[in-house]
């Protein structure tokens, strides 16, 4: 239950951003037919075809690159999370819970770990073909051998979902400033296109190693998880004589253009609005007014 405390209050702090960068980066649609101001004859035209343009944006696959951070170490100020940028943070080399001595990990494991949820670069429009791929650096004594548990969470339409979770292992480096330790998470298919609200990161620390389950942060540990540039999922929608888009029709995309046929309305003057999406981005509406005769 904590984690998707963690994951619906990130989500929303994270839709103000959201919000902002579709200002920026909206589809777009057109209106091609019916033209301005045409007359329709009802009795020759029982149906009515719309058409148009939509523009979106790319959607080649490729990575978002999150580094694991915190603002402190131990204070009401800590804040662990994970962000697009990189940094020096006030909690590099922060230890868990409890430090990680002999087997103390083993035994217990769930008193040794810290989650990093994501605070910037959502939504994620996640790639479930490729693995999702990082690193977690060790810092402290780095004697002995370290396991890392990575346990990777996210919130897909308002539901907690497991993207999935990998072990990373290395010998410790006690002559490095840190050890890095790699791993990999196998890709969800079953996710693939989604379009994720909140991202959470899950990392544990255990094994035979003497005073080790310290994170070195700074730019040292993150994780990239495979994406697109934007979302896959593109839609085009009108609605006749209703801005609100109370009850749409979905239109057919073909390319850059789309096309439906609708039941030609009764007689009169009427507006068609139409308005395109990709993943939680809205175009501005594009309308025509045209009439209807007998």
């Amino acid at each position: 239950m904590r984690r998707k405390v963690v994951l619906l209050t990130i989500a929303a702090l994270a839709a103000a951003a959201t919000a902002a960068a579709a200002l920026s980066a909206s589809p777009s649609v057109t209106i091609t037919t019916p033209k301005g101001n045409q007359k329709v004859s009802l009795r020759q035209n029982p149906y009515l075809a719309v058409a148009g343009t939509a523009a979106f944006a790319d959607t080649s696959a490729g990575t978002t690159e999150f580094f694991l951070r915190r603002d402190a170490c131990g204070t009401s100020a800590d804040n662990p999370h994970l962000s697009i940028m990189s940094g020096v943070d006030g909690g590099d080399g922060c230890g868990l819970i409890v430090d990680q001595v002999g087997p103390v990990g083993d035994v217990a494991p769930q008193a040794a770990f810290t989650d990093y949820p994501a605070t910037d670069g959502m939504p994620v429009a996640y790639d479930g073909t490729q693995p999702t791929n990082g690193q977690i650096s060790l810092s402290g004594a780095q004697v002995g051998l370290a396991e890392v548990d990575v346990d990777l969470q996210a919130l897909v339409g308002g539901q907690a979902v497991d993207i999935g979770s990998a072990t990373g292992s290395a010998i410790l480096d006690p002559t490095g400033a840190s050890t890095p330790v790699p791993f990999s998470i196998a890709p969800n298919a079953t996710l693939d296109g989604s379009d994720i609200q909140a991202l959470d990161l899950r990392v544990t620390i255990h094994g035979p190693n003497v005073l080790s389950g310290f994170v070195a942060l700074s730019g040292a540990s993150w994780v990239k998880v495979s994406s697109y540039a934007a979302s896959v999922n593109k839609g085009v929608e009108i609605s006749v004589d209703d801005p609100s888009f109370s009850n749409p029709t979905p239109a057919r995309i073909s390319g850059s253009t789309w096309s439906v046929a609708i039941p030609t309305p009764g007689l009169g003057k009427h507006t068609i609005y139409a308005e395109s999406t990709q993943g939680y981005d809205s175009s501005a509406p594009a309308s025509v007014t045209f009439s209807v005769t007998k």
